[in-house]
């Protein structure tokens, strides 16, 4: 069989409207003998609830491909129930894999799946993975074919004909994120340093790499958004903007980005000047991903080259696809997810530099294990079955309802938030499965707002750290109407920015902590003038608290100095006084030392300083 062209698998996808069609797809992947699968046969593969037509593609071995054309509805175990009907065709595929794999467990399947409307094609791997089995997989949408979609058909077609059970290995390995992701982070990488590099303007070396990050990630959550097709409704927008500005004499950072960022994304509708208006119908988002950050108002007159930022917009983010889907356990996909953020950020510092500061890569599974085990010994009446994903409903005694309402997570070296989205995602779930009857993305929303809390002492870790935060609650939004789109919570009194080793702790915070909760509350909610006001109050609060921490310290440290002056001035039983120790004389300096400090930070404090993060003025509650 000739080898497969990136063209020619570009084509097979992009042809692949019916389930006829799909046979050249299997037939590519290495099935040449394919079968109707009848009525009967899918009954006994208990798989007709899930499909209207299949085929059964019989390799060598083991080997067994299933295409098949999705029903547009299903509803759980195959019957109408409270749960109302599952229309995601990704879980209509996921819900085949596993019957495939009960019924027919003596056999390594490949999965092609199209949905309903003809336009979402999956090409899917099932292999066992511990208790639960692991799908790998390519989703589709043909309405835009990517040169990653391609590629990854082209890989596929490659190993169609290895050995029998290296090919299904290889298959695992290729649809996998791993070997997509080792070509966006060196794609990444490259056009990150490009654009850095290509900067014009007064700016150290170091500034010109941050802003170069900054407009790489708020493209990357463009291209999240764009996926979803709240960009105009064009999920081709970036490329087309970019295309237009370049053909009416480019400028791309000035006419193009900072209209896009600053003066429609972070402006209600209403108040968008012209420049703005005529980008299309945008989502106002708030949240301040896309308001300046203090580096860029000092270097305004910064701007990238035209070059480097095509390279970006028509070149990174066009020809990879990104899905709001993040890798799991039991499903993963060749595309850019959120998580792979956190793996970006890693891999674009420096090795010395993640050494001194200790950030590394966390890897899922052992992000997903250290969660399930902290909310297991939190709340130790959860069911058993209570950390599966099969979105099964789960009976909550009250007391561990009232228990699962009132946790707070706080991590102290957040980095680019793994382990805050997963516990985010699984109190949000657990929330649902036990009884919640509001959307995910409206429970998502209130559990971030109310009980997610992060420090981390890296400016661009807090940065990702709240963007992938805002994208776990995107992601879940079935809203299409881009003006209805609810804008991002306020999340910089939430994640912020310090050291927590060097923070205190909270033997000096103020008893009560009820006005800084329902502050930082109104807080993550507001927008416009509502929303400087909240701020305004809440940095006033948080000054206050600090400074109580401040005077509450100073007290016990008079307190100390003077019980050990008395001490040393003390006469013991025969009249002495007490000889004094090297050790008695530097307490006492140590003492002192400590008084001058405290006096001069409550005169900062006073006076307006800046306010640095203690846990017992910002996170007291």
């Amino acid at each position: 069989m000739p080898v497969l062209t990136l063209r020619h698998a570009a084509g097979l996808l992009e042809q692949a409207t019916s389930r006829a069609q799909l046979r050249a797809v299997v037939r590519a992947l290495g099935y040449p003998a394919i079968l109707h699968c009848s009525a009967d046969a899918r009954r006994t593969l208990t798989i007709d609830h899930l499909v209207t037509d299949a085929d059964l593609g019989r390799g060598a071995g083991r080997l067994r491909c299933l295409s098949a054309t999705l029903r547009p509805e299903i509803y759980p175990d195959g019957a109408a129930g409270h749960r109302g009907p599952v229309t995601d065709p990704r879980e209509i595929t996921k819900q085949l894999c596993l019957a495939l794999r009960k019924r027919a467990p003596d056999r390594d399947w490949c999965v092609v799946t199209l949905d309903a409307s003809a336009q979402i094609l999956t090409i899917a791997n099932l292999t066992d993975h511990g208790p639960t089995p692991r799908i790998t997989a390519l989703r589709v949408d043909r309405r835009r074919i990517v040169d990653s979609d391609a590629d990854t058909l082209h890989l596929l077609a490659t190993v169609a004909h290895d050995e029998p059970t290296l090919r299904h290995s290889r298959f695992t390995e290729i649809l996998g994120r791993d070997a997509l992701c080792a070509r966006f982070y060196r794609t990444l990488e490259h056009t990150v340093q490009h654009l850095a590099e290509s900067a014009s303007g007064r700016a150290t070396d170091a500034e010109r790499r941050e802003l170069a990050l900054l407009c790489t990630s708020r493209c990357l959550f463009l291209a999240f958004l764009q996926a979803k097709g709240w960009l105009d409704h064009d999920r081709q927008f970036l490329r087309r903007e970019t295309t237009a500005r370049l053909e009416r004499g480019g400028q791309l950072h000035e006419r193009f980005l900072r209209p896009l960022f600053f003066g429609s994304l972070n402006t209600p509708l209403a108040q968008r000047a012209p420049a703005a208006r005529a980008l299309g119908v945008l989502p106002f988002l708030n949240g301040g991903l896309f308001a300046p950050t203090p580096l860029e108002q000092r270097r305004r007159s910064v701007h990238f080259h035209d070059d480097a930022l095509t390279e970006l917009l028509a070149g990174v983010l066009d020809r990879f696809r990104f899905t709001a889907h993040e890798h799991s356990s039991s499903w993963s996909e060749a595309a850019v997810d959120p998580e792979m953020l956190g793996r970006a950020f890693e891999s674009l510092m420096a090795a010395d530099e993640r050494h001194q500061s200790g950030t590394y890569y966390t890897p899922p599974a052992l992000v997903e294990t250290v969660v399930h085990d902290a909310l297991a010994a939190a709340l130790p009446e959860l069911p058993e079955n209570a950390f599966t994903n099969d979105g099964s409903p789960l009976s909550f005694t009250a007391a561990t309802k009232d228990a699962l309402a009132a946790i707070r997570v706080l991590d102290p070296a957040c980095g680019s938030g793994a382990f805050l989205v997963h516990m985010l995602e699984t109190l949000a779930a657990l929330q649902q499965r036990g009884g919640d009857p509001r959307e995910p993305h409206v429970i998502r929303r209130d559990v971030l707002t109310q009980r997610i809390f992060g420090v981390d002492r890296n400016p661009i870790a807090v940065w990702l750290c709240e963007l992938r935060l805002w994208l776990s609650i995107v992601i879940e939004c079935p809203e299409a109407r881009i003006t209805r789109i609810p804008p991002l919570p306020n999340l910089d009194h939430h994640i912020r920015l310090g050291d927590s080793l060097a923070s205190g702790d909270f033997r000096f915070a103020a008893p009560s902590a009820r006005r800084l909760t329902r502050l930082r509350e109104r807080y993550a909610r507001a927008t416009g003038t509502r929303k400087r006001t909240l701020a305004g109050a809440l940095d006033a609060e948080e000054r206050q608290r600090a400074l109580s921490e401040c005077e509450r310290t100073a007290a016990v440290v008079r307190r100390d100095r003077v019980e050990l002056v008395d001490a040393l001035r003390a006469r013991d039983l025969f009249g002495e006084r007490r000889r004094h120790t090297r050790a008695d004389a530097q307490r006492l300096d140590m003492l002192r030392r400590r008084a001058r400090e405290l006096t001069a930070h409550q005169r900062r404090l006073t006076l307006g300083g800046a306010l640095p993060f203690r846990f017992a003025s910002q996170f007291a509650d």
